[in-house]
């Protein structure tokens, strides 16, 4: 009997994951908010007969002893965090600390109703091994471990006692988005939060307008920092700061969390009385150049103006210089490619977004390094920018690279079940994103780690979706490993 086949086939297998998947979405999860979500987790465990533990900070561990006949073998722990980026369409009225996402199956893909993120980064992955231990599937010794606030900067992967990867010979996070890849080491990150008093002054025209950019693509900054998408934030800034003369800001702000791509953004506005027209021909410009650069990949962008009451007071020309400057003037995009993997993205930035904080404006940038020394050079280019500003660095963090060992036998193993589950083999390779293996293994030297995971498409924005059709395939791979090891 195959492994597939004693799972029930490849539609017990879909349904059954995305049974696990449903009850791990049925509550908000977004990072700092996985009370709920820690809490349903031990409850599930326990369901399965195990001995749960929670630390201070939400994490879960549970030690799931080894099927009969495979108690001498080595201890795995299977790893992937709980919480999940809250990216909202705007005007959907969906509230991420509130809602949890709507789970909707169709056309073949696992995704929302379209106003919110789906979470399947990486609830999908832990579903997968919620699935196969309901499954009864062989195994040697396991230690289950989900973590909290991975998505802003691993916080819960740094608060996890040592104790809890004590003894164990290798960990599989559960993180990766392309079934088929063996992840064998991790980009390094720093999370940038740039502040400044926001100088305001009374305004001198009479009409008040909202203009939003909206309908970007976004996605994950370190997932597709390459595929050359629209930034809302920089392009509004850009705008903005372009035609100072022509008007003066009320407001500026755009973006959803560092380690996402910003796809909207949004501004008010005041202009003399009769100076409509010239707003709309600059406006008529911005759309012609969006669609000129970015109608390919950010198709359904959309800039919008709208009359509103006219504010009191507007900013400062030195604030709207300071603000809008820097978010249009830090670096961007991708710096450099991977020197071991050419075809991977080895150092890049984000400008993520412009946040108002009261009497203060924020902006947030998030650069991922394989090196150090990219981050010697990226580091000091973006506190040069702000410091020049007049912003200081009020919030960072900082997690290092994680090297990897793509020889070691677990990464063998995971490369044979991949095979005899699909036929293919499995590319090995390194990402550009922040992974939890990365931290972990710092408290835990010898410990060889791997990250796979299922398909997961346009993580961290509106449209995230996962094929059903490789879920099957994921699992018996994982199984396989489970089996191996």
């Amino acid at each position: 009997m195959t492994r597939l086949e004693y799972l029930g086939g490849r539609e017990a297998v879909i349904a059954g994951i995305l049974k696990e998947f449903q009850g791990l979405s049925a509550r908000p999860h977004g990072s700092g908010q996985e009370e709920a979500e820690s809490r349903y987790l031990v409850e599930r465990l326990e369901g399965l007969g195990l001995s749960p533990v929670r630390d201070r900070a939400g994490n879960v561990m549970a030690d799931v002893p080894a099927t009969p006949g495979r108690e001498e073998s080595p201890l795995l722990i299977l790893q992937g965090h709980m919480d999940m980026v809250c990216t909202v369409r705007p005007g959907s009225g969906f509230d991420p600390r509130r809602d949890p996402p709507r789970v909707v199956v169709r056309d073949g893909f696992v995704r929302t109703d379209g106003n919110s993120t789906l979470g399947a980064d990486n609830n999908l992955g832990n579903a997968v091994v919620l699935y196969l231990l309901a499954q009864g599937v062989e195994h040697g010794p396991l230690r289950l471990l989900f973590t909290v606030s991975e998505e802003v900067g691993l916080k819960g992967a740094a608060q996890v006692d040592p104790s809890w990867l004590a003894g164990a010979y290798g960990l599989l996070n559960t993180d990766g988005f392309h079934f088929g890849r063996a992840i064998a080491g991790s980009a390094g990150g720093r999370r940038e939060t740039y502040v400044r008093t926001l100088d305001r002054r009374a305004a001198t025209g009479t009409e008040g307008w909202h203009i939003a950019l909206t309908g970007g693509t976004g996605g994950h900054s370190g997932d597709d920092i390459h595929r050359g998408r629209l930034n809302a934030v920089q392009t509004l800034a850009s705008f903005l700061q372009d035609r100072a003369a022509d008007w003066e800001v009320a407001e500026f702000s755009g973006g959803s969390a560092h380690n996402a791509i910003p796809a909207s953004a949004q501004a008010v506005l005041v202009l003399p009385s009769g100076q409509e027209g010239l707003l709309q021909d600059r406006v008529a410009a911005l759309r012609a150049e969006i669609t000129r650069r970015y109608g390919k990949s950010d198709p359904h962008a959309r800039v919008e103006v709208e009359p509103v009451p006219c504010p009191e007071q507007v900013w400062s020309d030195e604030t709207v210089r300071a603000v809008c400057g820097l978010a249009a003037g830090l670096f961007h995009g991708v710096y450099a490619m991977h020197p071991a993997f050419p075809n991977v993205v080895g150092a890049s930035a984000n400008v993520a977004a412009v946040q108002l904080r009261g009497e203060e404006a924020a902006v947030l940038a998030f650069i991922r390094c394989a090196r150090r020394e990219e981050e010697a050079i990226l580091f000091p280019m973006h506190d040069a920018a702000a410091a020049q500003a007049g912003f200081a660095l009020r919030e960072v963090s900082y997690y290092p690279g994680w090297p990897g060992d793509p020889q070691s036998r677990l990464i063998q193993v995971l490369c044979q079940s991949y095979q005899e589950a699909v036929g293919r083999k499995m590319e090995v390779t390194a990402v550009h994103v922040g992974l939890e293996p990365s931290v972990l293994g710092e408290k835990a030297p010898g410990m060889v780690m791997v990250s796979a995971g299922p398909d997961i498409l346009d993580a961290h924005s509106v449209d995230e979706r996962a094929p059903l059709d490789t879920l099957p395939d994921y699992a018996v791979t994982l199984a396989g490993v489970l089996a191996g090891i």
